[in-house]
């Protein structure tokens, strides 16, 4: 492999807005990004930022040594979920029960928190029947970050 054929890889920073018990706990999140014709497409799964998900191709913006995400050109059809574990014991096998269904997660330890990629080839109708079951035998919480892929009647 040649050099100008490896991948080019950057850390792109996304501002937070912060709520007023100052939540998220910071105000920018970064996120690994690959350099592509056209901009950059995501390659990290974000725990706060909210409308983007891997393998959407955005625009960027450079500010001295910063690259700042300014827009979002195009989606790569993915949604992403944050699951919040109740208890500390339970995080990773709420990971591996994540990953049988094809969904990817990084892991907040700190908080236990896991940032969830819902590939656009994965169904969701039985990782949300399955997230919805567990939230209420009360051994997670969770929200979307971003929702791309269409909801069943039965779980609106």
């Amino acid at each position: 492999m040649t050099l100008d054929s490896t991948p080019h890889f950057k850390k792109v920073l996304f501002r937070l807005e912060q709520d007023a018990q100052g939540y998220p706990p910071a105000s920018v999140e970064g996120l690994w990004a690959e350099q592509v014709e056209g901009g950059y497409r995501l390659d990290g799964i974000p725990f706060y930022a909210y409308g983007i998900a891997p393998g959407d191709l955005i625009s960027t913006r450079e500010d001295g040594e910063h690259t700042w995400f300014e827009r979002l050109q195009h989606s790569g059809g993915a949604s992403v979920f944050r699951v919040l574990a109740k208890t500390p014991d339970s995080l990773e096998p709420l990971r591996a029960a994540l990953l049988e269904f094809g969904c990817p997660s990084e892991a907040e330890q700190a908080v236990k928190m896991l940032a969830v990629e819902v590939p656009p080839t994965v169904s969701l109708d039985t990782l949300l029947y399955y997230l919805l079951t567990q939230r209420e035998a009360g051994t997670l919480e969770f929200e979307e970050g971003v929702l791309r892929h269409a909801i069943a009647d039965e779980f609106r």
